[in-house]
This record gives structure tokens, sequence and C-alpha cells, in this order.
């Protein structure tokens, strides 16, 4: 599944404040996702790529996504800084840069919830020297392929702050009208 459907859902669910709202559209939106990308969503849609229980960290501060995100752009730190500032969410002050950008590679790859969720990945797996270098390539990489939507979503999720609103138990609920809907029938009859 291409990332920027799954950034739309995000939107969506930010507009709505009633949880039922949010549960409705997840659930929706959950039953038209293939097998594999349906166990990554169930986490993204949360804003992590673990489950809750897993004890692995991503080690990704907000200096760090500062370089990575001024790697995929060429501007400086200290003007991304300053348009996080003023926005108060680095998510959207990405946003406002990739939408500014106005050089896209010749042959631009379409950025998929699969490579979103192998680059967050790894940054739990990464040791030794380099580090550092190498979990801003990772980020950067997934930046670069990014549309201005998808880089909100993307330094929000890295960020582990990804502000939709939704929790386990809509998850659960999501899931269960999704799936499970003659028994969903039972305690809410149409």
């Amino acid at each position: 599944m291409n990332y920027i459907v799954l950034a739309e859902l995000y939107v969506q669910m930010e507009k709505r404040s009633k949880r039922l709202e949010k549960t409705f559209l997840l659930s929706e939106f959950l039953k038209k996702c293939s097998h594999d990308d349906l166990k990554h969503i169930v986490y993204l849609v949360q804003g992590r790529v673990f489950a809750q229980a897993d004890e692995r960290k991503l080690g990704m501060s907000s200096q760090l996504l500062l370089k990575a995100i001024a790697q995929a752009t060429g501007e400086s730190k200290e003007r991304i800084e300053d348009l996080w500032k003023e926005e108060g969410d680095l998510g959207l002050a990405a946003e406002k840069l990739f939408a500014k950008k106005k050089q896209k590679t010749l042959f631009g790859k379409t950025l998929t919830v699969t490579k979103v969720v192998e680059n967050i990945t790894k940054l739990s797996t990464l040791e030794g020297d380099g580090t550092v270098q190498r979990k801003v390539a990772l980020v950067a990489e997934l930046l670069s392929m990014a549309s201005a939507l998808e880089a909100r979503y993307v330094v929000r999720t890295v960020a582990e702050d990804l502000r939709a609103g939704v929790g386990d138990s809509a998850v659960r609920d999501a899931l269960v009208w999704a799936f499970y809907p003659k028994v969903l029938g039972i305690f809410y009859p149409c």
C-alpha cells in the first residue's frame, strides 16, 4: 500500500474528535488493507512500529530528526528549528518545507507502508560507530521519497507523536467492526 493512502487516513482522523467516528473510519480503512499491510497499519495508526510490550526503542531524538529533515530538504537546521517553533509541531514544519521543495528526483520512488516500517524498524537495531549517521540516513531516505503530507507523518511516527488520537481500544474495536460484523450485530442490532 502506498503510504500516502495511510497519511490521508491520518488527516481524516485528526479532523474528528469523537472516538466512535475515528473507530468507524479506521474500520472502513482496515477492510481495504491487504493481510501484509494490516499487521503494520495496526501499529502505525497508533504512532508506533512495535507492539506496546516490545521493548525496542527507535533512539531518534528531535535533534537527529532535524538533521534528517535538513539532509532531505537542503535547509539549514536553524531554518527548520525556526519553522518548528512557529508551527509548534516538527511534523507540520517538515510538511511546509517539503511543500516548498521544488526539485524532485527524476525517477522518484513511491513511498510504501512497508518501506516506512522497514526503515523505522532498522533504527532500533543500529549500534556502534556511525550509528547516528546511519539513523539520519534511514529517515532522510524516507523523507526524500515522501510528499509533503507523507513527510508530516513520517516525522511524527519517528518522533513517536502521531497526534491522531487512536489508542488500543479504538484499534481493537475497529478490527472487530471490520472483520467480525456478525458479532457486532449481536450487541448493536441494525
